[in-house]
């Protein structure tokens, strides 16, 4: 497993020849709607057993480093991924090996790897930046995840612009570019447009009844709503519909077709485009995901109260929903 030849201190330092060098180690950044993917273990072997850290492995120097983090998303999450820039470096010396350098790339998640399996002893959960666990891991982990803190709070924080460039680190300025004040880079002339983001959700009806999910994640943790998270930069609408759906629900749907596209400006990450979709069970078993505590199928008198469902637009929708069965009307799910 990745991790333990990663921390066990029998993989001292390597030398090579009359000089020594140090151990260098990789670790991914998977961040999924603003939250970013830590481990734990509670492996005895562990020099830092019960603190989160990033996914990762050692470097043995008979693969490129970012295929080392591919090999170690599949060993611990059971996970195809592709690896992408690296965006940190971090040298520590605390380790009980000697010291060390860990190399943090960007990761994205491409599916399920057939041949990879979740490794049982680590457990894994997403977290948002104002709400990381603590403690963290040493050996480059811990300041690598408060340099990620910094910029997503820095960037997304109730959807604020943010201060630096991306391209050259200079501090923005506010300037008048395409007839409005927007963030400029003085320096190599950077614009940084402020998109709103893209989701979806997911109205699902079986047997005269809804699906819906309990959230385990901000925003709306604790409250009921449909199915929903944001469209990836590579997949289209209809394809991040029946993603998240399979996500945080384990039922596979089909026969996906737009029911409406509105805007929101609710949530604390900045407002965005909603799309929402109808679709039709084809498959997979009904359990909840990791970013929710529950998932069932409601009928129209057994809909959560409305202070306990997530966003105004699941709201309506569900309302509308109820009431065209109440009126006996059959419900645009139900003439698929």
């Amino acid at each position: 497993m990745v991790p333990n030849r990663r921390l066990n201190p029998k993989h001292g330092p390597r030398t090579c020849g009359p000089g020594r060098s140090i151990e260098v180690y990789v670790a991914a950044l998977i961040v999924r709607e603003g939250a970013l993917l830590l481990l734990r273990s509670e492996a005895a072997v562990d020099p830092w057993a019960n603190a989160w850290r990033l996914p990762g492995g050692r470097y043995s120097g008979d693969e490129p480093p970012s295929a080392t983090v591919v090999r170690a998303i599949r060993e611990e999450m059971g996970w195809s991924a592709q690896a992408g820039r690296v965006i940190d470096a971090r040298f520590f010396d605390e380790a009980p090996w000697g010291e060390g350098l860990l190399l943090v790339y960007e990761a994205i998640i491409a599916g399920e790897d057939r041949e990879g399996e979740p490794d049982p002893t680590l457990e894994a959960g997403f977290f948002l930046p104002e709400q990381l666990p603590k403690p963290l891991a040493g050996g480059g982990h811990q300041p690598a995840i408060l340099a990620w803190q910094a910029r997503a709070l820095d960037r997304w924080q109730a959807g604020l612009p943010p201060r630096y460039c991306p391209h050259c680190a200079h501090l923005l300025e506010e300037r008048e570019a395409f007839d409005r004040l927007r963030p400029v880079c003085p320096v190599c002339g950077f614009i940084y447009f402020r998109d709103p983001k893209a989701g979806v959700s997911v109205m699902v009806e079986q047997e005269g009844q809804i699906l819906l999910v309990q959230r385990a994640i901000e925003p709306g943790r604790g409250l009921w709503g449909l199915p929903s998270g944001f469209i990836e930069w590579d997949e289209s609408a209809e394809q991040a519909a029946i993603r998240e759906c399979w996500e945080e629900t384990g039922l596979i749907v089909d026969r996906v077709q737009l029911l409406e596209v509105t805007h929101y400006s609710e949530d604390f990450r900045g407002p965005g485009i909603n799309l929402t979709f109808r679709a039709e069970v084809v498959g997979g078993r009904l359990q909840p995901g990791n970013e929710v505590m529950a998932v069932g199928f409601f009928p129209p008198a057994g809909l959560p109260s409305p202070d306990q469902i997530a966003f105004a637009s699941h709201r309506r929708l569900l309302e509308e929903w109820r009431n065209s069965i109440a009126h006996g009307r059959v419900s645009d799910l139900a003439e698929q």
